[in-house]
């Protein structure tokens, strides 16, 4: 007698929360656009490094440094805010700069398209009836799971140097593209001799150290750094929850649990 066999298909769910990896946990998330392309326009390419794009971020962030300094647009920003006007034309090389404003037009407009595509994923993804949310990941690159972070670290090692708590946190992709660029804009700006000078009390060697076309590229990535970093521990916290929440929700369904 023919036996009736049912086949059923199990469908993934059509769009994800988050996925871990080894190098990093990368999660669509509801952000604010206008802060997205702020960062963007502070230094294009931050805004993508913040919303996960790390690639595109990367490739940004190295082309704005690159067109920036063959334009000598930092110089010409320094020497205007300081009056000096005759400077800027002297400094600012005008056939860089026209390609610079398309790329940083482009940087800022492209962030904030993304930002607003996210939200809409993040909602719709919310909704569905099967959601996939996972705890983390082991395999022989290393360990990565959604843990309680302390958010106010962010503060602490990221003002030490910029970069250190996206390692510490399991963001190694954005962490060693801040750690980097940093070790390389404070290498030409020579920060670390300024940082000497000013605790041994030789303040009139400092003004000759100084190289404005590569300082003005610092406070940007410095306080990026910070903000991402604080930002993101806050994300993984409210993540650990909802993960905690969906899955013994799922297992568990809403009975009460008798002790």
């Amino acid at each position: 007698m023919a036996k009736n066999i049912q086949t059923v298909k199990m469908f993934k769910p059509r769009r994800a929360k988050l996925k871990i990896g080894p190098f990093d946990v990368n999660y669509i998330k509801k952000r604010r656009p206008l802060i997205i392309a702020w960062w963007s326009a502070a230094l294009p390419g931050m805004g993508h490094i913040h919303l996960g794009h790390y690639l595109k971020g990367l490739l940004l962030v190295s082309g704005e440094i690159i067109l920036n300094n063959f334009s000598r647009l930092n110089e010409a920003i320094f020497y205007s805010m300081t009056g000096n006007f005759s400077q800027v034309h002297e400094v600012i090389n005008y056939n860089w700069l026209s390609l610079y404003c398309s790329f940083f037009v482009f940087a800022v407009w492209d962030s904030y398209r993304i930002c607003i595509d996210t939200n809409k994923s993040s909602l719709i993804e919310e909704k569905q009836s099967s959601r996939e949310l996972t705890f983390g990941v082991i395999d022989s690159w290393g360990i990565n799971t959604l843990n309680v972070r302390n958010p106010k670290m962010a503060y602490v090692w990221n003002t030490i140097f910029p970069g250190l708590f996206h390692i510490c946190n399991n963001k190694l992709i954005s962490g060693m593209t801040l750690l980097g660029w940093t070790i390389i804009i404070s290498y030409y700006t020579k920060i670390p001799l300024m940082v000497l000078y000013t605790f041994t009390g030789k303040f009139a060697l400092i003004p000759d150290l100084i190289d404005v076309q590569w300082l003005l590229f610092f406070p940007s990535i410095y306080l990026f750094s910070i903000y991402d970093g604080y930002a993101h521990a806050v994300y993984y916290n409210q993540l650990f929850e909802e993960e905690q929440s969906y899955h013994f929700k799922k297992t568990f369904g809403n009975n009460d649990l008798h002790l």
